[in-house]
């Protein structure tokens, strides 16, 4: 197998807004915490070609990452298919997508950015040269985060790496994966790549890799312990959660495994994915139940469900569709989920898969949550209790999104799987 590497600085304007922790903030860049990057990775065995483009952004948008397959296309004749845009997570730094308060879109970024990871997958074709693979599991060594949403509940227990390495020994790419908000600091108006990229950058800085790619996992219900800071009482958390990270990371690399298989394998496919049904009446009467429940207070739920019925109203559907897109590295298997799985998902999802998996989330689009269906059965209604919970279901509004059907859980699974062995 060949594979290739490449790194970009991501510039974010001054005063763009940044994306995340509640509606109508008016959160906007004042400067510079720590870089936002954007790397791509090239694995061609010959005849295919995988590419994988990671971001310090906080959503992905399934227009900007098929934007960003195609201007990779026309230059090189890569399959599209084989592409995969992904986002870190973090929340210190610029949507790309679309969505009402969160974050203000600035499009003028969103145009810039996607020059730029088009530039860099192909700066990682041109890099490309003979490595091969070995990959492992490396248990924490502490825990790091909580599960937000149920109280004692799962969070990801290990990071998932695989290295690719030269014939002198040395890491020409390192690519790990772990399911964990990047969310140590709260509503910073400076842009940050949060603890993912301080992992990372340890990861270059001790020579565990020269080239370091972060796959962030099932982490809709995860945050990091504690979460949500500013920045005098953000920074020493974001420094012991890095690294002891990396202290894991490196830990597990003792249990190193070569994985000799050479060729790479890929399916993408559109889906609808399944909703519950939405009408502009049903809609409305979320509206009314939602003002009289609180009073005429923190009406951006009713506004938006009023909103939603005038869009339908008007003619316009508010399905939502996904790329779903398996790839296959040798025996690594990466699934991108467009969106926040929580982590119970991923598990089974891994637990299910054939060869060595990891879970892509935040990959090719933007559809929000996809809860368990525990989670569904706890938060039934638009009324229910406001917690976490009630947010990752009833908070798609945001984005003109219907509530998605109480087992999206097995259906992403399933259609997965499906793929995966398709691939395998």
């Amino acid at each position: 197998m060949r594979v290739g590497a490449a790194s970009g600085v991501i510039e974010v304007p001054l005063f763009t807004e940044l994306y995340g922790y509640g509606p109508f903030l008016g959160r906007r860049n004042r400067g510079v915490h720590d870089p936002l990057r954007c790397r791509a990775g090239s694995f061609f065995d010959g005849k295919r070609r995988v590419i994988v483009i990671s971001n310090d952004l906080v959503t992905m948008s399934r227009s900007a990452a098929r934007a960003v397959r195609a201007g990779i296309y026309s230059q090189t004749g890569t399959d599209p298919a084989g592409i995969m845009v992904c986002g870190s997570h973090t929340h210190s730094g610029p949507t790309i997508s679309r969505g009402i308060g969160w974050g203000e879109l600035n499009v003028e970024f969103r145009e810039y950015w996607i020059r730029q990871a088009v530039a860099r997958g192909i700066e990682a074709i041109n890099d490309e040269e003979d490595v091969t693979m070995a990959g492992g599991i490396s248990p924490l060594l502490e825990k790091l985060g909580t599960n937000r949403v149920k109280e004692n509940g799962p969070t990801d227990p290990d990071i998932r790496w695989v290295k690719f390495k030269r014939g002198d020994g040395g890491v020409k790419l390192l690519v790990h994966n772990h399911g964990m908000h990047g969310v140590v600091f709260g509503t910073v108006p400076l842009v940050s790549a949060d603890w993912i990229g301080a992992a990372n950058t340890l990861a270059v800085e001790r020579r565990l890799a020269e080239n370091v790619i972060f796959l962030q996992g099932a982490e809709g219900n995860v945050n990091t312990e504690p979460c949500c800071l500013n920045l005098e009482k953000g920074l020493p958390h974001l420094k012991r959660i890095s690294q002891s990270y990396i202290a894991s990371l490196q830990a597990g690399f003792a249990a190193e495994k070569a994985m000799p298989r050479e060729s790479v394998a890929f399916v993408c496919r559109d889906f609808r994915l399944p909703a519950k049904p939405a009408d502009p009446a049903s809609l409305r009467r979320n509206a009314a139940a939602l003002r009289a429940a609180q009073d005429g207070k923190n009406s951006y739920l009713a506004d938006r469900f009023e909103e939603m019925a005038l869009y339908m109203e008007a003619g316009n559907s508010i399905d939502v569709h996904a790329d779903l897109q398996v790839l296959r590295i040798g025996d690594l298997f990466v699934y991108a989920m467009p969106g926040e799985p929580f982590v119970e998902i991923g598990m089974e999802l891994m637990r299910k898969s054939p060869g060595f998996p990891m879970v892509a989330g935040i990959a090719n689009g933007n559809c929000r949550y996809f809860p368990t269906r525990e989670t569904f059965e706890r938060f039934p209604s638009i009324t229910s209790p406001r917690s976490y919970g009630f947010y990752e279901i009833h908070q798609g509004c945001g984005r003109f999104m219907p509530e998605y059907d109480d087992d999206i859980a097995a259906f992403m699974i399933g259609r997965m799987l499906e793929l995966a062995a398709e691939v395998a």
